[in-house]
């Protein structure tokens, strides 16, 4: 019987996440090969490619991008039910995030865990808005980070600039509006856009992959946060009205030292800076 192994799932996630297996290894304190190891067994337990290499960089097979969306289900699943059998505190340090944080925000709050907390590895979730104020909600992150008002505690942390993306083979099409399923702030403004014009999106997405996917395949456009202009097989738009920023914010646990709350906050206002 075939079973895949979350530890090898988890390599995956943070991999797409981070953009490479270098920092995704950085992430999870982990060695380059070790984490390429977990990639080799979960094609192996799969029997196809998940991940193909592009010079430097790693992008994910049409099949890979499937694994991917599923290894984000599980893997909430997993740790879901290890909550709920063990309580909240597995001795893990919980980062749960909006798929628009970039990956040097990211990699600033491991830093700060990993200085003050040595001993505790830092898990990384991610999923939309809604499920992190979700994950706020229930006190079930140590640190969250996602699209607009978190609840109590938030703290602003960066205006995320917009913009207007479609498919990089060919001219866009600017009456197929492509949005995620709501809600959602980056689909309130496509919505309310001049572009957009009232109409109702043509495809609905629920994450990411599937909204990318779909501006690939059907030629229409949608908006992201500038840090994701550079999207494989996407292209920006230019020419198009340009869109309000999105505010990106911060939640920190009362679980975590205050000087290390502080600090977070501190060093993602500073990558933000430096990054932008």
């Amino acid at each position: 019987m075939l079973n895949l192994d979350i530890t090898c799932l988890r390599s995956l996630v943070t991999v797409a996440s981070f953009g490479g297996v270098r920092k995704a290894a950085d992430a999870l304190h982990l060695s380059q090969a070790a984490v390429s190891g977990h990639l080799r067994r979960l094609e192996g337990q799969l029997g196809f490619p998940v991940v193909a290499r592009q010079g430097r960089n790693i992008a994910f097979t049409s099949r890979g991008e499937d694994v991917l969306r599923e290894a984000y289900r599980l893997l909430g699943e997993h740790d879901d039910a290890l909550r709920r059998l063990l309580g909240p505190d597995t001795g893990d340090l919980v980062v749960v995030s909006t798929e628009h944080a970039t990956e040097p925000l990211l990699r600033a709050v491991a830093h700060v865990l990993s200085r003050d907390y040595p001993d505790r590895p830092v898990r990384f979730r991610f999923h939309r808005s809604a499920r992190v104020r979700e994950f706020v909600h229930d006190h079930a992150a140590d640190v969250a980070l996602g699209i607009g008002d978190l609840g109590h505690g938030t703290r602003h942390i960066a205006d995320l600039p917009l913009a207007w993306a479609g498919p990089a083979d060919r001219a866009p099409e600017s009456g197929k509006i492509v949005a995620f399923t709501a809600p959602c702030a980056i689909r309130e403004r496509i919505l309310a856009s001049e572009t957009a014009a009232g109409r109702p999106p043509a495809r609905e997405c629920v994450d990411l992959l599937s909204l990318l996917a779909a501006v690939r395949t059907t030629g229409g456009i949608t908006a992201l946060p500038l840090s994701r202009d550079h999207e494989q097989g996407l292209r920006r738009i230019d020419a198009l009205p340009p869109l309000p920023a999105i505010p990106l914010s911060l939640v920190t646990s009362d679980r975590l030292a205050t000087r290390t709350r502080d600090d977070i906050a501190a060093a993602l206002h500073e990558t933000w800076r430096t990054y932008r």
